[in-house]
């Protein structure tokens, strides 16, 4: 069992092997052994133990702070009662085969307190060696460094990393609370889909700037393209020479590109990270085809190759391993492959919430096809939609995700999950005239929809009040705030007819794409129009949407506490490329404890935000429009 994560089910605890066996296992065996035996050392992040020194050791030995040597900065992820993984790369150029690195973590002082304010001179310091075989030319340089065990429970903590003489950028981490503990709040700035192509990366700047306790990224990390960016030094050239990754020399040049923008580094080494994946870190719209035993897409010219995109698979999934500060569990005695290891896993933050992080791609079956064979664009549901087969959690998930739910004692439910949950209709006519927009996202799985949120429906009867579910999602670059419930097929239990209220069961909010197109893109409409006008088409048939935003990017925050939940929505301008790039508020809704209700907090976009909203930031560069 993975430290940090819920104890109710017993696993296998996991095992390792090294980088360099993974790598040789994925040229020399089938990709399908490569794929399980890569989750035995990358993707658990245990490749690297450190092993405590003395302050007067030599490696810590400080000459200068060089960012050169460490081109991508740092970050922590993986977080738990005990620890995080914290994370880094030195500069090939600066590489030395036989030197170890030295990890200096201290206690910071407070949450307030600056990254580069930090001291490491300080009794409290701790001091690790981490051995220089611990990373190298297989894994592009990338060191994972897996502090679990060593560290206080509810504590920031500052990082650096020293390499030859050469100190890191300053990393900031913080590990979870006690299981058992009572925490006043739980503040989650939350953000999902930033294609580097198609912006700035100011949002995360802005993200870096929060008073928050974690960062939660919902997926779309990275996308799998190459070629032109629509903004001045946004391009990517893959080794390869096509315009989407096809090898794990195309996967890494992504990674390394997008670590690089400063933006990105400032959110990383400020928040630790919680994430999930979605589909573009390895390819768009990507499903499990049960029949071949091998993932399959419609958007990658491996596609329906077996063999290919198995190999597409280890090799994405590698690249994510060595760049990405995750956690996930493994067991390697499993006979099959969805059972080897898991993403899916869950995070207690006391007794104040618990989040539930689902994988939403590994494991679903193909999504409807419409009357022409697409899988890629919604239509009616003639073919099969409510097929009890299709599933996107897969069985063992499901029973997870359902028991861990309806069981957990935390006041706050939340689940972190990838792809819209609410339905979404571009016409509500009833069961047979209705019109979806998206069969990727849980309208093409409505069977085990129904299912889920119907137990959970039974669950909260059986509290005699409310389970307090929360829903943060992301995948469609908009904002939306909606109820979720039981049934979005019959008109007759839709907003405003009597008894709708009945079939809620939570709230789902949505963060928009940090940069990734989205309607806006789209369409030569003012945003200030367009938005209005999508809004007032897409709430007419979709009653339970409270708020619905496809026209502008940015990033969102969630606060838990014991009495409310409040959703707070910023735009911030993706064309400019600057730690000011302006942001404004959109949106608040507050979520009371024990009530599945959407209180407006502010309404409509306001140009200016007051001094006392937390995480403002400059706004002297004026509202995007």
């Amino acid at each position: 069992m993975t430290a940090g994560q819920s104890g109710r089910q017993k696993r296998t605890e996991p095992t390792t092997s090294t980088r360099r066996a993974v790598l040789q296992a994925a040229g020399a065996g089938s990709a399908m052994g490569a794929l399980a035996m890569l989750f035995s050392s990358s993707a658990a992040a245990n490749d690297a133990d450190p092993h405590g020194a003395a302050a007067a050791d030599d490696i810590f030995d400080v000459d200068r702070t060089s960012e050169a040597v460490y081109p991508q900065s740092v970050a922590s992820g993986g977080p738990t009662p005990s620890g995080a993984i914290v994370w880094t790369r030195i500069d090939p150029a600066a590489y030395e085969g036989d030197q170890p690195v030295g990890l200096q973590v201290t206690p910071a002082p407070d949450r307030e307190t600056a990254n580069t304010d930090a001291d490491f001179s300080t009794a409290e310091t701790r001091h690790f060696r981490v051995p220089s075989s611990a990373f190298g030319p297989d894994s592009d340089y990338t060191l994972n460094v897996d502090l679990d065990g060593e560290l206080d429970a509810d504590t920031f903590y500052f990082y650096r990393f020293v390499y030859d003489g050469d100190a890191s950028p300053v990393g900031r981490l913080r590990t979870l609370p006690d299981p058992e503990a009572d925490p006043d709040r739980l503040k989650l700035a939350c953000a999902s889909c930033n294609n580097y192509l198609h912006g700035y990366f100011g949002g995360f700047a802005h993200i870096a700037r929060e008073d928050a306790d974690y960062l939660l990224h919902l997926g779309d990390f990275v996308y799998e393209y190459g070629g032109a960016g629509n903004q001045p030094d946004r391009d990517i050239q893959l080794p390869s020479g096509n315009d989407v990754a096809h090898t794990l020399a195309d996967f890494r040049t992504i990674h390394r590109t997008y670590r690089a923008d400063e933006h990105m580094q400032a959110a990383l080494a400020r928040h630790t990270l919680v994430m999930t994946w979605d589909d573009h870190e390895i390819v768009n719209n990507r499903w499990w085809n049960y029949e071949t035993g091998a993932p399959n897409t419609a958007s990658h010219p491996y596609g329906d190759d077996p063999e290919k995109m198995r190999r597409l698979y280890v090799e994405g999934i590698e690249a994510l391993a060595e760049y990405v500060p995750f956690r996930v569990e493994y067991d390697r005695t499993a006979e099959d492959l969805h059972e080897r290891f898991r993403l899916y896993r869950s995070l207690e933050f006391g007794q104040l919430a618990e989040l539930f992080m689902t994988d939403e791609r590994l494991y679903r079956s193909p999504p409807p096809e419409d009357e022409f064979g697409q899988r890629d664009i919604a239509a009616p549901p003639a073919r099969n939609v409510d097929d009890p087969d299709r599933t996107m959690l897969g069985g063992d998930q499901r029973e997870w995700f359902l028991d861990g739910v309806t069981e957990s004692a935390a006041t706050w439910k939340v689940w972190g999950n990838s792809v819209l949950n609410a339905a979404l209709k571009a016409t509500n006519a009833g069961e047979q005239g209705s019109f979806f927009v998206n069969y990727d996202a849980w309208d093409g799985y409505e069977h085990e929809r129904q299912l889920i949120m119907g137990e959970f429906q039974r669950a909260a009867r059986g509290r005699d009040g409310a389970l307090n579910l929360i829903t943060l999602t992301g995948d469609m670059h908009a904002y939306v705030a909606a109820y979720a419930k039981t049934d979005y097929r019959d008109p007759e239990h839709q907003q405003p007819l009597p008894g709708a209220e009945a079939d809620r069961v939570g709230v789902e909010f949505m963060s928009p794409g940090i940069t990734s197109d989205n309607l806006g893109a789209q369409t030569p409409t003012p945003p200030d129009l367009e938005e209005d006008a999508a809004e007032l088409l897409v709430e007419s048939q979709n009653p339970h949407i409270e708020w619905f935003n496809w026209s502008r990017y940015g990033y969102t925050t969630v606060e838990f506490t014991d009495d409310a939940a409040v959703y707070t929505a910023y735009g911030v301008d993706r064309t400019v490329d600057g730690a000011d790039a302006p942001k404004r508020l959109l949106r608040s809704y507050r979520v009371p404890e024990g009530e599945v209700q959407l209180e407006e907090l502010r309404g409509g976009p306001l140009s200016t935000l007051p001094e006392t909203l937390p995480g403002a930031g400059d706004l002297s560069g004026g509202v995007d429009r």
